[in-house]
């Protein structure tokens, strides 16, 4: 059999190709699978690949599985640019947004390629810095244990925060509450937040550890206010959540090592035991991480504090991570995570 051949004298197709004529449905489906900076780049390529690259952040046509960056309000630009740098390229990628000013907003955490914010007044924001889209959640207010606090002369001043007993699944009326100006109250009320999707998708849902005592509530895309979880009276102490794709169950670790499902796929919330108490006390804090293979592990950080100044800080001293065997119930501790990194929060 003979080879196929090509003369010599044969055009160079790619030489003659103009790029620029590519099918508009053929680059959106490109650029729906490419990491940010590539997306960024492939925007300046030339004028029509720069209208279809506007297309596919419009139509939120970007990869949700994109490599870490570093998310900031540069003290140079305006407050309601959001910087990305990228860690692998060390590039800096601008992004203006919609009000209200991202500087003004706190980062309580990210999925799915979205940031979850909460403004000054506590509001909880889901934006995604690629498409500019921007989802609200119910207002704090809708959650079970809020109220409204105002001034004498009517003004709105920040919130209450009631106790909620778990046994009869009432307010703890012998409890003080706390009072939380408007801006304070999202570090009690968004201690932990994790996304069961990509909220574009129309059927996420939102599961909360709020303060006090560590309890949970949830919200989906598209409701008007929060559900507290009373499922049982130990719905409480959680110090880190996260959600398996694989079960569609939420997963919370709490002080004393105990994990629990959260099942929120039914009309009331049912949570169950997986992995019992390791230790008889509540130390260090406790975060829960699925490996892309599927192995659960627990991660305990223990602290120190330094005294400088007359200040007495509290600061990250060890880790030590923690294979989950549900089977035979217990931790192993290991340090093979198989070349990947964790990433987790400090609180």
């Amino acid at each position: 059999m003979e080879k196929a051949s090509v003369s010599d004298d044969s055009p160079d197709s790619s030489a003659d190709c103009d790029w620029s004529q590519l099918q508009t449905d053929l680059l959106l489906q490109i650029f729906g699978i490419l990491e940010i900076p590539d997306l960024f780049s492939s925007g300046v390529v030339c004028r029509s690949w720069h209208l279809i690259y506007l297309e596919a952040r419009r139509l939120r046509r970007c990869s949700p599985n994109q490599s870490p960056c570093l998310v900031y309000s540069p003290g140079n630009r305006d407050a309601n640019t959001v910087t990305l740098h990228n860690m692998s390229t060390n590039k800096l990628y601008h992004v203006t947004l919609s009000e209200p000013a991202f500087r003004t907003r706190h980062v309580m955490g990210s999925s799915y390629g979205w940031l979850i914010t909460a403004d000054e007044r506590s509001n909880l924001i889901l934006v995604n810095p690629v498409t500019r889209a921007q989802i609200s959640m119910p207002p704090p207010e809708t959650m079970n244990n809020v109220r409204l606090l105002y001034t004498e002369e009517g003004v709105l001043d920040g919130y209450d925060v009631l106790y909620m007993d778990l046994f009869s699944r009432d307010f703890d009326n012998e409890m003080e509450p706390y009072h939380l100006t408007l801006e304070e109250a999202r570090f009690y009320l968004y201690a932990r937040v994790v996304l069961s999707c990509d909220p574009s998708h129309g059927n996420c849902t939102v599961l909360v550890v709020q303060l006090p005592k560590d309890q949970l509530s949830y919200t989906r895309v598209g409701d008007t206010k929060w559900t507290w979880i009373d499922a049982n009276p130990n719905c409480r102490a959680y110090q880190d959540i996260l959600y398996n794709s694989n079960d569609g169950l939420f997963y919370g670790v709490r002080g004393r090592g105990q994990v629990d499902t959260i099942n929120l796929n039914g009309p009331s919330a049912e949570v169950k035991v997986i992995l019992k108490p390791i230790i008889s006390y509540q130390a260090h804090s406790r975060y829960i991480v699925q490996a892309p293979w599927g192995d659960f592990f627990q991660i305990w950080r223990h602290d120190k504090y330094n005294k400088e100044n007359g200040r007495k800080d509290r600061v990250a001293d060890k880790f030590f991570v923690y294979k989950i065997d549900f089977v035979e119930q217990k931790l192993v501790q290991t340090n093979n995570i198989q070349d990947h990194a964790m990433f987790i929060g400090y609180c």
